[in-house]
């Protein structure tokens, strides 16, 4: 290794020590069992539910070209986010000795980038720009989404992040083709 990669890995290694900390505290400042039922709630709705919901609802508002479009895209975001896990292979923070405890069900092994709040974006973006009445909703799940899997202990901010970014790209990229 060079020694002008050495401070550059150093400072990733700190701050992946930093956010493994952060999403440590986070997991165990929220004690409420209301709070962590709600959070299990809406992890659960982002294991298919909520992408079902946001397809029956574009199919029964826009149409069967709209609905087509987002199951592509949500096949196609799957897709990549799946390759990007094998290539990452991220430990989630549950899985660390030092981490927080697991609270809800994982399904897969990889931690980067959150499938759930992936999809949680995706179906925000899109609901918003051609559902607008149902955006609240929709807005206030990929919310909880993408908290529910740091508190839950399953991803870290950085995997919640990249979901989301990778959803909204997503979104963008289906509803520059309507």
């Amino acid at each position: 290794m060079t020694t002008h990669a050495q401070p550059a890995l150093g400072r990733i290694q700190h701050f992946q020590a930093l956010e493994h900390s952060w999403s440590c505290l986070l997991a165990e400042a929220v004690g409420s069992r209301n709070l962590i039922s709600v959070l299990c709630a809406t992890s659960r709705f982002g294991n298919w539910a909520l992408s079902a919901t946001t397809a029956l609802l574009l199919l029964a508002v826009q149409g069967p070209r709209v609905f087509g479009l987002y199951l592509t895209a949500t096949l196609a975001a799957v897709g990549l986010q799946s390759g990007i896990k094998r290539l990452c292979r991220r430990t989630r923070p549950c899985h660390r000795p030092d981490g927080p405890p697991q609270r809800a069900p994982i399904p897969d092994h990889g931690s980067f980038p959150s499938g759930h709040t992936l999809h949680a974006v995706m179906a925000a973006v899109l609901v918003a720009a051609l559902v607008p009445v149902a955006a609240p909703f929709f807005v206030v799940v990929a919310i909880l989404m993408a908290a529910s899997r740091v508190v839950l202990g399953v991803h870290y901010p950085t995997d919640v992040i990249a979901g989301g970014v990778i959803g909204g790209l997503f979104a963008v990229l289906v509803l520059s083709v309507l």
